[in-house]
């Protein structure tokens, strides 16, 4: 017997499906499609669609980076245990297509929906109507359980006043269930896109198909669409419904979270849009890229990454510029664990974005109210932080007038760090200095460290990555010529692709500000640099030993604080051996 065919046996006896398409995509679709056959039904008719010849159908059970060089792909993927993607592009294709794929009800069993539903309105009271509220997904659960039940199973005990229920087979029960719970207690016609961790961008700009920002394959079209506009102004009604921040035509714009922590922008009716109602959902992991994954991507390299530790160690503050979707969060998020492990961390922004692993960390946020005193602003809640003691605070983007009061935090010792919208050094000094925030020229040399990010063309894939673009330190302001001075400590070279660092002795921050705290004199201040290259050889160690989770990172970091030739600024292979050690865990 062939090895092909012993896979294809052992495919099948693994599955209990017996069909050839579980020889050709493997053990795990088989594994997958014994559980969903709605998956196994889709793969059938993906494998017969004229318009994929020559490009044959894949099942991954994950995605790697690598997959982003394809021209033309054709690949399932799981986005929960019923849930899956079927993303697919020819040569022609402008933009790659995205099909979930998930156990919906057949049309002419949609009406099995209506009739749940009655069953559980007759079974809800006050008493249940609270238990929904406060449990949720599980009482609902146990409200199906008793109106739907699977064929062959003892009917429940009658009771006054309740209806008999409904008898189904386990594919249909399955479907039932999917379509209630979908409608109930997730997102709807979008729960697949919100389910889907390789998403980050979910626009719908009005009546048509749903459009995402595929963390591997870019910007797709999905089969997802919007048919009316009451069909969507609906949706966009019931979806704020859920989240406690109902949108009407008097109040038709939208900025709130998520339950799982997505933000979302809702601008509601054609009287400010032209299109009708529109949304952008942007997602969150609830693990947040680690710094150890983006010198991994090339988004940074390992000798930034040690300077950016350095300067967040020492209590520097730090701005994060760049345009939209360059990853000024995801940096922000990354760069956290360089924080001491026993400060205190506050973070302060307008939806939930932040994610901190300290232990002594404060999360607040903003609400907005009916009136302006019921309403709490950046502005507020920036003020009561600096009562609060912290050894950090991270506003989650400045915009107006709380930038004024994070200068004056930085000035009074509260080192702040935060993303800002500024293309360059000079961009970021006009908008920091004029309306609506305001910031006095002499104040402006407190912010130490800008950090430019930008999403640009790798010439290395041709596609779209992000790239910390520039590192930046502030000197202050020449009173003679009214100017700022300021250092470009690292750059990005668009060519190469690389990050360049300016050398020993050309930064003004390490030698002057850091050496000094490190109990360095002056005439010893280079001495500091060996210090910025254990670090970066930490930080290439722990990609080498491929520690690329969030928390992990922080751990690790938090052991290497403890250890003692961290301070000796000693780059020589006694120092290197005893981190090696740590690394390890020996």
């Amino acid at each position: 017997m062939s090895s092909a065919a012993a896979t294809g046996n052992s495919a099948k006896a693994d599955s209990g499906i017996e069909c050839n398409l579980v020889s050709e995509l493997g053990a795990e679709f088989g594994e997958f499609a014994s559980k969903a056959p709605h998956l196994h039904e889709y793969a059938h008719r993906a494998k017969k669609n004229p318009d994929l010849a020559g490009i044959p159908l894949q099942f991954k059970k994950s995605l790697s980076r690598d997959l982003r060089l394809l021209k033309k792909y054709n690949l399932i993927y799981p986005a929960s245990e019923n849930i899956f993607i079927h993303v697919f592009k020819g040569t022609r294709d402008p933009y790659g297509r995205y099909c979930p794929i998930e156990p919906r009800l057949p049309p002419d069993k949609k009406d099995l929906i209506s009739k749940a539903e009655v069953l559980l309105a007759s079974m809800i009271n006050d008493q249940t109507a609270q238990q929904i509220s406060e449990k949720g997904e599980e009482m609902l659960k146990n409200l199906f359980e008793q109106v739907v039940r699977l064929e062959g199973s003892p009917p429940p005990p009658k009771k006054n006043g309740i209806p008999a229920p409904l008898f189904l087979s386990r594919e249909t029960y399955e479907q039932l269930k999917y379509e209630i719970f979908t409608d109930k207690i997730g997102m709807g016609i979008i729960e697949p896109l919100i389910r889907d961790q390789y998403i980050e961008d979910i626009s719908c700009d009005g009546v048509g198909p749903i459009f995402v920002e595929h963390k591997v394959f870019g910007s797709m079209t999905t089969t997802i669409e919007f048919k009316a506009v009451q069909e969507l102004d609906s949706f966009v009604v019931k979806m704020c419904e859920k989240i406690g921040r109902p949108v009407s035509p008097r109040r038709p714009i939208v900025d709130a979270s998520l339950l799982d922590g997505s933000r979302l922008n809702v601008v509601f009716g054609s009287d400010v849009s032209r299109r009708g109602s529109n949304f952008t959902i942007r997602k969150f992991s609830k693990i947040p890229l680690s710094v150890t994954q983006l010198v991994k991507f090339g988004t940074m390299d390992a000798r930034m990454a040690a300077y950016l530790w350095m300067m967040l160690e020492s209590g520097m503050s730090m701005f994060i510029c760049g345009e939209t979707a360059s990853g000024k969060t995801t940096t922000l998020n990354a760069i956290t664990v360089f924080i001491r492990p026993n400060a205190k961390v506050i973070t302060i922004e307008d939806t939930p974005e932040v994610y901190i692993p300290h232990p002594n960390w404060v999360s607040e946020c903003t609400r907005r109210g009916e009136s302006e005193s019921s309403s709490v602003e950046l502005f507020d809640l920036l003020k009561s932080a600096l009562r609060q003691r912290p050894n950090y605070i991270i506003v989650g983007e400045i915009r107006g007038r709380e930038g004024n009061v994070a200068f004056q935090a930085i000035q009074t010792g509260h080192p702040v760090i935060s993303t800002f919208h500024a293309a360059s050094m000079q961009k970021l000094i006009q908008r920091i200095t004029g309306d609506p925030i305001n910031i006095p020229a002499a104040y402006v040399d407190n912010l130490n460290v800008v950090l430019f990010q930008s999403s640009v063309k790798s010439p290395k894939t041709g596609k779209f990555e992000r790239r910390v673009t520039g590192i930046c330190e502030i000197i202050g302001i020449d009173p003679v010529e009214k100017s700022y001075n300021f250092i470009e400590i690292f750059s990005w070279d668009p060519v190469t692709d690389a990050h360049t660092f300016r050398g020993v002795g050309n930064s003004y921050l390490l030698e002057y500000k850091v050496a000094p705290m490190k109990g360095l004199s002056p005439k010893d201040a280079r001495k500091i640099y060996n210090e910025l290259e254990l670090r970066t050889y930490i930080i290439k160690k722990l990609v080498e030993l491929n520690i690329m989770d969030y928390y992990d990172v922080y751990t690790v970091l938090s052991k290497v604080y403890e250890n003692p030739y961290l301070a000796d600024m000693n780059f020589d292979s006694y120092a290197t051996k005893a981190i090696d050690k740590i690394l390890k865990g020996d």
